[in-house]
């Protein structure tokens, strides 16, 4: 059975990562998750919500190398048959959030069109992944789980400016995203998230059904299918 990079994209607070981690394993995936401020994986995320007019574009380019690795390291381990891999949000993924500083003027416009010169840079070894996996959890339920995660995890302070409007303009950024992969060609799982799954036993069904959809997709051409590339 041919072995499949997956992404999976989603709002803050969507449970994207909880879902990653729970198909990673029970997919016996590679599992690759979003850089944050712990550990320093995101160093500049303090700053930039203190000051994001002045962080935007570093935390960007940063975010956007972070994720470049990790998707070379992830076709890669698919590549060599090693297994597949699940990314928690990917290369692709770090455009919603450029375009959407670009719109909200935390970036100006001669910052994205240096960040957009990075990616098509980039993008030159980065195969489209095989699956993209959408959590659909509304703006507003995101809103107050990132809410009570802030009271519940002192690491997670920084989301305080996250906002209601800030989170509906990346649910459309994340849309337009998705559906320019749907697009190229990678098929698109989409799992509403709304309800409240507040432990392994009550997510455990819809994880065991969505790693089996995924490993029932197979590509067309196997041969063919990882040249998918357009200019």
């Amino acid at each position: 059975m041919r072995k499949k990079v997956v992404v999976v994209e989603g709002l803050i607070g969507s449970g994207k990562t909880t879902l990653s981690a729970e198909l990673g394993e029970a997919l016996n995936a590679l599992t690759l998750f979003e850089p944050d401020e712990k550990e320093e994986g995101n160093p500049y995320l303090e700053d930039y919500y203190a000051e994001p007019e002045r962080w935007s574009f570093v935390l960007q380019v940063h975010q956007l190398q972070a994720r470049y690795r990790m998707h070379l390291q992830a076709q890669w381990h698919v590549m060599q048959g090693m297994g597949h891999a699940v990314l928690d949000r990917s290369y692709f993924g770090d455009t919603a959030f450029a375009r959407l500083q670009l719109k909200t003027g935390l970036m100006s416009k001669r910052e994205f069109k240096t960040y957009q010169s990075i990616y098509h840079a980039m993008t030159a070894s980065v195969l489209l992944p095989n699956v993209c996996i959408r959590v659909l959890a509304s703006p507003e339920v995101c809103n107050e789980r990132v809410a009570r995660r802030m009271e519940d995890q002192t690491g997670r302070k920084c989301e305080e400016a996250i906002d209601l409007d800030y989170l509906r303009g990346l649910e459309r950024e994340i849309d337009h995203m998705v559906n320019v992969l749907q697009s190229q060609g990678v098929t698109i799982l989409d799992v509403p998230w709304d309800d409240s799954r507040p432990n392994r036993e009550a997510r455990q069904h819809a994880v065991s059904a969505l790693a089996s959809r995924i490993q029932s997709i197979e590509p067309p051409d196997l041969f063919l299918d990882l040249h998918r590339r357009t200019v």
